[in-house]
């Protein structure tokens, strides 16, 4: 097994000799096998360990049987204690999924603060396998069928060429003590159901199932490597990156496609669509502007001839409320911000900067996003206008539209920011000061 564990590192790079390892122990067999054989390769690392408050004394206990054992063998020890139900019930997601945040996020923290090169996850060949098939079952793309990589963002999985069996003769041989979690015997998580009921009626059907399924994941991810190489080229032909995470696809281009679902998924797959919203995607290529829908992390826009894709928390709304200038300069909305004494010389006439006569502002002044049915009175004009129609008369972009940002007093508009202040606020022969402010 030690042999067998060094091999597998060699080749998969997973470490070298003089890598830092933080092992994540939670003191069930494997994580406890691969303490051993770390400790027995004469690598260095120290043990981490994540007491998620879910068993009660359980828990406690596994968190005291662990740290006994690294005090026994000198190893640096780290644990954390988290509330898993609250973070689940705010973040609304399984305690599962709640779980798997709080740890990886605390695992990298851990990680970058005391200098690990990585963090080691004691998956097996079997937790591979169950993986495949619980993806297979919820109805995954591609990626999905490919397993677990052996090393991804900072975490190795040094475990993966073994199958449970032999983890735990080996534990047998070698009298290695560890714990066991009383959750793995319950069968209503859908892993465990699929470890204890579906995977020992596959291998009555073929006792090699588990190198049978490895042996289709290691294709798929071939196949895979192949369909990311023609997707990327396709991606730059078709998708062009802006500023501020912002990107845009041509809609034409993507229409050409053929077959028109595949080719949309792997395109779209990256910006969070899964692949029962496949044919969303493909509605919203004929939609009339101003369509849009969501993916998981974006907002996919339609918008003459293109799809403009942004972060979901790119449109999170602006609202600020000032008591005072010097509240408007510490904001770090203004590059500029000057009181200025009325004079002869001309007043800047660059979009990006407003001239206001400062006695007609009143305080509190606002900052946020417009809204429909706001309206102001452009410089120039001595009506009313509404700020939507002033920005399509000025042809703006509906993503740049919606971050348009209004300065205001009174809830009165005095200047659509970046664009005209208000006729009303404007620097006359009477202004007794001027407040200029510059984006």
């Amino acid at each position: 097994m030690l042999q067998k564990f060094l091999d597998f590192a060699i080749q998969e790079r997973l470490f070298s000799s003089g890598s830092r390892v933080l092992l994540a122990v939670s003191g069930g067999i494997d994580s406890m096998v691969m303490a051993w054989l770390y400790c027995n390769a004469g690598q260095e690392h120290a043990i981490a360990h994540c007491n998620f408050s879910l068993r009660g004394e359980e828990s406690d206990g596994d968190e005291e049987f662990v740290a006994a054992y690294a005090g026994e063998h000198n190893i640096p020890f780290f644990t954390m204690r988290f509330d898993t139900l609250a973070h689940a019930a705010k973040k609304k997601i399984s305690v599962q999924m709640a779980a798997r945040e709080l740890r990886y996020a605390w695992f990298s923290s851990l990680a970058s603060r005391e200098g690990f090169d990585t963090v080691a996850v004691a998956h097996n060949l079997n937790d591979n396998v169950e993986t495949f098939l619980i993806n297979l079952l919820r109805g995954t793309g591609l990626t999905g069928l490919t397993g677990m990589s052996q090393h991804r963002n900072g975490i190795i999985r040094p475990l993966l060429f073994a199958t449970r069996d032999e983890i735990t003769a080996f534990a047998s041989e070698k009298k290695i003590i560890f714990r066991e979690d009383s959750s793995n015997a319950q069968i209503k998580y859908t892993r465990n159901r699929i470890r204890h009921m579906i995977l020992p009626e596959m291998e009555k059907v073929n006792p090699g199932v588990l190198n049978a399924i490895t042996d289709t994941m290691s294709h798929l991810a071939a196949s895979s490597a192949i369909v990311e190489v023609c997707t990327a080229h396709l991606r730059e032909t078709l998708i062009r990156s802006h500023s501020g995470n912002i990107s845009e696809a041509d809609i034409a281009g993507l229409m050409s496609l053929k077959p028109l679902g595949p080719h949309i998924y792997e395109l779209f797959r990256d910006f969070g669509i899964s692949p029962r919203q496949t044919e969303e995607v493909i509605s919203l290529l004929g939609s009339q502007t101003g369509k849009s829908l969501y993916t998981s992390t974006h907002r996919l826009l339609c918008d003459r001839g293109r799809i403009i894709i942004t972060p979901r928390d790119a449109g999170k709304p602006v609202d600020f409320s000032f008591s005072s200038i010097d509240e408007m300069r510490m904001s770090g909305l203004f590059a500029e911000l000057h009181i200025k004494d009325p004079s002869g010389d001309p007043l800047p006439v660059s979009p990006l900067t407003a001239c206001l006569d400062l006695d007609r502002v009143s305080f509190p002044v606002r900052v946020r996003h417009w809204e429909p049915g706001d309206r102001f009175m452009p410089l120039g004009m001595k009506q009313k206008k509404k700020i939507s129609d002033f920005l399509t008369d000025m042809k703006i972009p509906v993503t740049e539209k919606e971050r348009v940002l209004l300065l205001l007093s009174d809830d009165e508009v005095m200047w659509v920011m970046g664009y005209r202040i208000d006729d009303r606020f404007r620097v006359t022969d009477h202004s007794g000061k001027i407040l200029m402010l510059t984006l």
